[in-house]
């Protein structure tokens, strides 16, 4: 049987939204090619010399040449170019975040249920190897109980320049918050996948501690689960070289990720150990795990392989790595953690949606 390319359009080409167009223009995604694409700057049209282009989204999606959109463009526009997508039956795949409240996110997945057309979003990390296996190893119950975990991301080291370059970024209005909803989304949407969804935050948040930017680009956090896991979130885009770095503490032993190397300093149980052990200051035996992850040498292999999934799924070849809830999950935890700091209270969730989104309107307002 022959099956047809889907054919992508890609809204907003001025930075991610490029580098998804180059994987389909130059074939990386199986079953997809290149068919339009469309920015309010002009001069990005000499780059796409025979791709149809488009200044007018409406236009973009009138056109009947594409199946499947993808959104990269700022934030706040997420939403409303996503449901134009959907109400012409194109199947879309949102950068992340899906909006900047879980509210708006809510709002569109429900909106989203009447409509033939499929979404997912870009929360590609689910796709790097070393997360799949340490998912495996959990859902397998491989690590018996998981304990606590702590995850330090900083090497998300950014300039003054870096922000002064766009209009948009690091501002409540329309980045919707910092490294937070920015960088480190990537990383709590593994946080969710692997343990879940916290029972309650509390965060210290550091607004402009290390750039001039009215949002936070420091964040500790602490999570806490009804079955008694807790969580320690870190992370910044004011420190170099920074880290990248997951401990998981479980019953069975230590699993420590940093820079694909995956280590398990295996025992048999900590729990069996401190009921039966006789010795003062014995310490369980331990095998040594090494997990080797090959690094790509392709910095954005993680996207071109959701791209992949999205175009499989479509085709009914594979089941659909990222949901709605999946993206609105992301969203929630990060607004609690931003509500947490600047009211300087643990925060329960599910999360307050009305209390997020007047706290989020304050301090847009503050900015203006």
């Amino acid at each position: 049987m022959c099956i047809r390319d889907s054919r992508y359009g890609v809204i907003g080409i001025g930075g991610m939204g490029a580098n998804h167009a180059k994987k389909l223009q130059e074939n990386k995604i199986e079953n997809a090619i290149l068919a339009a694409v469309a920015d309010s700057n002009v001069e990005y049209k000499n780059k796409y010399e025979n791709i149809p282009f488009f200044e007018n989204t409406d236009n973009f999606f009138d056109n009947k040449i594409i199946d499947a959109a993808i959104i990269a463009t700022p934030h706040k526009s997420h939403i409303d170019l996503a449901k134009k997508a959907l109400e012409n039956n194109i199947n879309v795949i949102i950068e992340k975040p899906l909006a900047i409240t879980s509210k708006k996110c809510r709002e569109f997945i429900n909106i989203s249920q009447s409509f033939k057309a499929f979404f997912t979003v870009m929360l590609n990390q689910r796709t790097n190897p070393v997360y799949v296996k340490i998912k495996e190893l959990i859902n397998g119950n491989e690590l018996g109980k998981v304990h606590r975990f702590q995850w330090t991301i900083t090497n998300w080291f950014r300039t003054n320049y870096y922000y002064q370059t766009s209009n948009w970024r690091a501002k409540w209005e329309s980045e919707g918050g910092g490294v937070l909803i920015n960088q480190s989304i990537h990383q709590l949407d593994l946080c969710q996948w692997l343990f879940g969804m916290p029972d309650s935050v509390y965060t210290d948040l550091g607004l402009g501690r290390f750039h001039e930017i009215e949002v936070e680009d420091e964040v500790t956090s602490i999570f806490k689960y009804k079955n008694g896991l807790k969580g320690v979130f870190i992370t910044t885009t004011g420190e170099a070289p920074g880290v990248n770095r997951l401990e998981i503490a479980s019953d069975k032993g230590l699993i420590t990720i940093q820079d694909n190397n995956v280590t398990w300093e295996k025992i048999v149980s900590s729990t069996e150990f401190i009921k039966n052990s006789k010795t003062l200051f014995g310490m369980p035996k331990k095998e040594k795990i090494n997990f080797n992850f090959k690094a790509d040498l392709d910095q954005h292999i993680e996207h071109q392989r959701l791209i992949q999934n999205f175009t499989n799924f479509l085709l009914g070849k594979e089941k659909l790595l990222v949901n709605g809830k999946d993206g609105l999950n992301s969203v929630e935890l990060i607004n609690a953690m931003v509500l947490s700091g600047l009211e300087e209270k643990k925060i329960e969730l599910p999360l307050d949606e009305a209390r997020y989104e007047q706290k989020l309107e304050e301090m847009i307002s503050k900015s203006r």
